[in-house]
């Protein structure tokens, strides 16, 4: 009877971290495809940063398009058929005879899992209202479990006949297994709103509180964007050492435990959201000074265990200021991320030119200094 009872208001829960994880998946392994890809179709490295750019590009402008859908017409509808699209964009990935179409899944891949992503985290928080902040950083670190198993699976299919295309059969499946599981699953809230809760639905969108959330992630996802990017021409550059893409997964594993924690911990969200960046901030300025490998390795663990408590505790908030429009919300900050990903990426470039790794680090950490100040703002905000 238990087992029953745990399962009926669990059920739901679970397919919004398949989800998330599934998009972890889907961006860690096609990460991890692309050279496989670029000397199939004989692309080069700028071809092939051209298709990274086709799902950034795609996973930026789903929410601008279809932001406020899912508080409109519901989120079940919405992660049914964006997870059967996903499905249908691993098949037209699997049958592309020319880079050209091989994009064009890409795209499909991306837009896709763009709204699956604010959806499926709108959805747990309109569902669990009472352990919402807690769900938040177990549905994140699901997202950095799948981005980093996903590379060890892509390892395993090149043994395979078909090579990297095994990897996108295999995600098929699971999209056509999760799309049946959706459709068959009941979207009713699994716990009742507080007074406290329906008095915030009540109270309309906090603009201010919205905005602020928006900025943080902005900044954010840059920083780390920029970091992630340039990570392994800093460690190649500075330290002379070829092993940066083991750095790089260092610094997502440590993601794991750190969203996790923010779980376990979401009663005190009201610190751990300054404390993450502020964490972060003096990490990547530690960095800076740093000439032997092994500790730059523990310095971009112990960054990205901080980095990884941004988000968690950005989205404990998201209900708080929705006013019952949470997947409006959520949609906003992925298309801030998105901005963010490509406004401060993009101009890492001349940072560099100006400062080297070393000063243009600094400068993200700076950046980062200003999320601090924002963030210590969020939690003293009232309508």
């Amino acid at each position: 009877m238990e087992k029953t009872s745990y399962w009926a208001k669990n059920d739901l829960s679970l397919l919004f971290l398949l989800s998330i994880f599934m998009n972890g998946f889907e961006t860690g392994g096609y990460q991890a495809c692309l050279l496989y890809v670029g000397q199939e179709y004989d692309l080069s490295i700028g071809q092939q940063g051209m298709l990274a750019a086709v799902q950034l590009f795609a996973t930026m402008i789903a929410p601008l398009l279809l932001g406020a859908l899912a508080d409109k017409i519901g989120k079940k509808i919405m992660l049914v058929i964006f997870t059967a699209c996903r499905a249908l964009s691993a098949g037209l990935i699997l049958l592309a005879t020319s880079s050209l179409i091989f994009a064009a899944g890409i795209f499909v891949l991306g837009f896709a899992c763009s709204i699956v992503q604010y959806v499926a985290i709108a959805g747990m928080q309109d569902a669990y209202p009472l352990t919402r902040n807690r769900r938040m950083g177990y549905i994140t670190a699901m997202f950095a479990l799948g981005a980093v198993i996903a590379p060890l699976v892509v390892g395993l299919t090149l043994t395979t006949p078909w090579g990297w295309r095994s990897f996108f059969v295999l995600s098929a499946l699971i999209f056509l297994v999760l799309t049946f599981c959706l459709v068959k699953t009941d979207f009713a809230p699994r716990e009742e709103a507080s007074p406290s809760e329906l008095a915030q639905v009540e109270g309309g969108m906090y603009l201010k509180g919205v905005a602020l959330l928006c900025t943080i992630m902005f900044i954010y996802v840059g920083v780390e964007n920029g970091f992630c990017f340039f990570l392994n021409s800093f460690m190649a550059d500075t330290l002379n050492s070829s092993r940066g893409y083991l750095a790089l997964s260092l610094f997502w594993l440590a993601m794991i435990p750190s969203r996790f924690l923010c779980g376990l911990f979401a009663r005190h969200r009201s610190r751990l959201i300054y404390i993450a960046p502020l964490g972060a901030a003096l990490m990547l300025a530690l960095l800076t000074s740093l000439t032997q490998e092994i500790l730059v390795f523990a310095a971009v663990f112990v960054f990205g265990f901080f980095c990884g408590g941004v988000y968690p505790n950005v989205l404990t908030y998201v209900a708080d200021f929705a006013g019952g429009r949470t997947a409006t919300v959520t949609a906003a900050i992925t298309v801030a991320t998105g901005i963010g990903a490509t406004v401060i990426s993009a101009s890492f470039g001349f940072l560099h030119e100006q400062f080297g790794f070393n000063g243009a680090f600094l400068v993200l950490a700076a950046l980062l200094g200003i999320d601090i100040l924002i963030a210590a703002m969020v939690p003293r905000l009232q309508r």
